[in-house]
């Protein structure tokens, strides 16, 4: 899903005063919440609007506890009319999972009702979707439909932390993994093939409704995939923190502390330091490649939600500061010796990674700003054929 950015063929590394034991880390909820165009949506580069990564950052804010006032005016940004419609579809001719469950999502983890969200019942729209399978399919043209492990697997979380009934969506999720105890992204493949990503989704899902067998063998598959950096690849590049965050989650739901501790050893690893530029300080980058500014705030996203050691089955921002934190960079004593930081300078304009799990449910990556083009999370573009008959119909 991750489509790697061509980054400098050579990363400076820095080399500064700082004490020989670890350097102050400046949060990266400060740094996500500055990165909100407007101060309510995240953007996918530049002038593209991301709904599903604007949720992305609502849950990540919340998990860190910091941010609230962010979080609430990206979800009154959401609730915006053409937003949700362009996001979730008319609930008529067009209806997409998922943006119904990242925006139900979203309520969730506010303490709102996600059956009144901006006057729409989005579980009730949900319901509507779920075929006799138990598999949840967008209302649209059938080429066209979007959904899989990502959008299955929280259409699971949201009804299940609704009280809402789940044991069809749950079977259907059950009967698409592989041999060998993982999930695939994508439903109906010829040949099985289990990915991090999906597999780390699917086991939150999995997990928070109490199923055990499944889970248990999917845990098993997932923890062996883990690196030595302890880092998790996506199913196209190397160790990245998008992959890796969303696998702390269903590591730490799933007991497996020692393998969740080094993943999130490894997030820290390509958190940017006080040794960095200002601008940069707290991001986390997509991997030891070097900082790339709308990659790494999909990848800060979904590593946040690992550093916290959160599932987005238990996400929430009842506890959330309203603000978020000061630096906490203070000068280097004149005594220190030189230490190396993880690679902190622009890279080269690329393609920025796209593949987090979290961050693909929704419409065209790529759609203009004026069409409200964006993505979903979590993963797996929703909208991508409601934006392309929008521009051709306009």
């Amino acid at each position: 899903m991750i489509r790697k950015s061509v980054l400098a063929a050579c990363v400076a590394v820095a080399l500064v005063a700082t004490p020989a034991a670890a350097e102050p880390a400046p949060s990266a909820g400060t740094w996500l919440a500055g990165q909100f165009e407007n101060g309510d949506h995240l953007l996918r580069g530049p002038g593209l609007l991301d709904h599903g990564l604007t949720a992305d950052g609502v849950f990540a804010l919340a998990a860190s506890g910091v941010g609230k006032s962010t979080a609430v005016k990206a979800a009154a940004w959401l609730a915006q009319p053409e937003q949700l419609t362009y996001f979730a579809g008319d609930g008529e001719s067009e209806s997409y999972v998922g943006g119904l469950v990242k925006l139900a999502l979203v309520a969730q983890t506010l303490g709102t009702d996600p059956h009144e969200f901006a006057g729409v019942d989005l579980l009730a729209r949900l319901s509507a979707l779920q075929e006799e399978s138990g598999r949840y399919r967008d209302r649209t043209d059938p080429s066209f439909d979007q959904t899989n492990a990502f959008t299955q697997a929280l259409a699971i979380i949201v009804l299940k932390r609704a009280g809402l009934p789940f044991d069809k969506a749950l079977a259907y999720q059950v009967s698409t993994r592989c041999p060998d105890g993982g999930f695939p992204i994508s439903f109906g493949e010829p040949v099985c093939k289990s990915d991090v990503d999906g597999t780390a989704m699917v086991l939150q899902a999995l997990l928070a409704a109490g199923e055990k067998k499944a889970s248990a063998d999917a845990l098993t598959w997932l923890a062996a995939q883990q690196k030595a950096d302890g880092g998790f690849p996506s199913a196209t590049a190397g160790t990245n923190a998008n992959s890796t965050g969303l696998a702390v989650g269903a590591l730490v739901a799933g007991g497996r502390t020692d393998a969740a501790d080094k993943a999130v050893a490894y997030l820290k690893s390509l958190q940017i330091g006080c040794s960095g530029p200002e601008a940069q300080r707290g991001a986390v980058a997509y991997d030891g490649g070097g900082f790339e500014l709308y990659g790494a705030i999909r990848a800060t996203t979904q590593a946040m939600l690992g550093l916290a050691r959160v599932s987005l089955a238990d996400v929430t921002a009842a506890s959330a500061t309203a603000g978020v934190p000061g630096s906490d960079c203070t000068p280097a004593p004149s005594s220190t010796v030189p230490s190396t930081v993880p690679p902190s300078v622009p890279a080269p304009a690329g393609t920025a990674p796209v593949d987090p799990p979290l961050a693909a449910t929704g419409p065209d990556q790529a759609v203009p700003l004026t069409l409200f083009g964006s993505s979903a999370v979590l993963v797996g573009a929703v909208l991508l054929v409601a934006a392309r008959r929008r521009k051709v119909g306009a």
